[in-house]
């Protein structure tokens, strides 16, 4: 695919052709979706892993916008289906490789004859914000959509319709209830979130295993609402905005590895400060009792070792992993190599490249492991 590209019709054509690139993954957001439209695309390819978000509105799937036939094929074809109350965007993504935002339904007519606006990008970054919306949305739902559930609610409609008046509207809509705050899109997405940071979580001699649990490190680091940063030295460079990274240092190789994402907040002293009850429920914060406190935050739900390798990145990237070390090579004076920079760090600024090597591979783990369910009660929040 091209890396942007405006789009006001022929939408099948479009997915036709990534489909037939035969991605392992395909996400698709879109209220609306026909069986005729979704048997043929699912006819061009299949894809290892399907996620859908669509409506569970019986009034849609009443009135024929919205086929139950279109969401029992897609659940054979083996996706998660997952419905929202009020969905309205239509999203299409192929892997980590492109994305296709338009106003255009899994409809015939969106797909064939109306005049439908959006824009269909292969650039990386944008990719990426796709990806990260999607991601942080189905982590924001629970409940999977079960074969039975489709019959319960086809003789629901078949009961209605036997009525001698059709109703047009009350009947049930069983989507979740989602709050979304304002994900990772930052309104630059060619280059990227303003800022975005890596933050390390252990000592060096407390290294972890690669298969420890990731659901355990964010138990004992709290790292699901603040990232932590030592008592003396406060956090002034983060603005509100930044994504920010978790990775746990691991003895393998020395290594970090990412395990999940989050958009800070900026530092306020005396605000953002551990507590006398955070101090007690995690007696490591004597020594790192200054935050940037953190929301919408995502999780791999595996072990560490599903978590995406900073050695790795660093290797690859070289002085361009982190803002300080790239500045360092442009102006040709301090210190270039990567792994010297994170020494003694509790953070680092990421480059706008590394920001997109780490979020593709980040949103790939996500896909193939799930998301952390962060409501559940071990997860717990401040401590007053």
């Amino acid at each position: 695919m091209e890396n942007f590209r405006l789009v006001d019709s022929g939408w099948a054509e479009e997915i036709d052709r990534e489909m037939r690139f035969r991605p392992a993954a395909l996400r698709i957001i879109c209220p609306f979706i026909k069986l005729a439209t979704a048997k043929r695309f699912l006819n061009l390819a299949a894809p290892k892993t399907i996620q859908v978000i669509t409506r569970f509105d019986l009034n849609s799937f009443n009135a024929g916008v919205s086929d139950l036939e279109a969401l029992e094929t897609l659940f054979l074809a083996g996706a998660r289906i997952r419905g929202i109350k009020g969905l309205h965007s239509k999203m299409y993504l192929f892997g980590s490789s492109s994305a296709i935002v338009t106003s255009a339904n899994l409809t015939e007519a969106a797909m064939f004859r109306n005049k439908e606006f959006g824009f269909c990008a292969g650039e990386p970054d944008i990719v990426s914000h796709c990806n990260d919306y999607f991601t942080v949305l189905w982590s924001k739902t629970k409940k999977d959509l079960a074969l039975d559930q489709i019959g319960d609610w086809a003789k629901e409609l078949a009961s209605v319709r036997t009525t001698p008046v059709l109703p047009t509207v009350g009947l049930p809509d069983y989507g979740e209830l989602v709050e979304l705050e304002s994900p990772f899109v930052s309104g630059q997405a060619t280059s990227g979130p303003l800022q975005s940071f890596v933050k390390f979580f252990g000592r060096a001699d407390n290294r972890a295993e690669l298969s420890m649990e990731i659901g355990q490190e964010v138990t004992r680091s709290g790292s699901h609402w603040a990232c932590t940063y030592p008592t003396g030295k406060r956090p002034r460079q983060v603005q509100d905005g930044a994504v920010m990274f978790m990775a746990r240092m691991m003895l393998d190789r020395s290594d970090y590895r990412i395990y999940g994402r989050a958009i800070g907040r900026k530092h306020k002293p005396g605000i953002d400060d551990a507590t006398p009850g955070d101090i007690a429920a995690r007696t490591w914060k004597t020594d790192w009792s200054h935050y940037v406190r953190v929301h919408t935050p995502v999780f791999i739900d595996g072990r560490l070792s599903a978590g995406v390798s900073m050695v790795d990145m660093m290797q690859e990237l070289g002085s361009a992993a982190f803002a300080p070390t790239l500045r360092n090579q442009l102006t040709g004076r301090g210190n270039t190599n990567p792994r010297r920079a994170i020494m003694r760090k509790p953070a680092m600024e990421l480059t706008p490249q590394a920001y997109s090597w780490i979020s593709s591979r980040l949103d790939d783990a996500f896909l193939k492991h799930g998301t952390l369910d962060i409501s559940a009660p071990r997860f717990d929040g401040p401590h007053p």
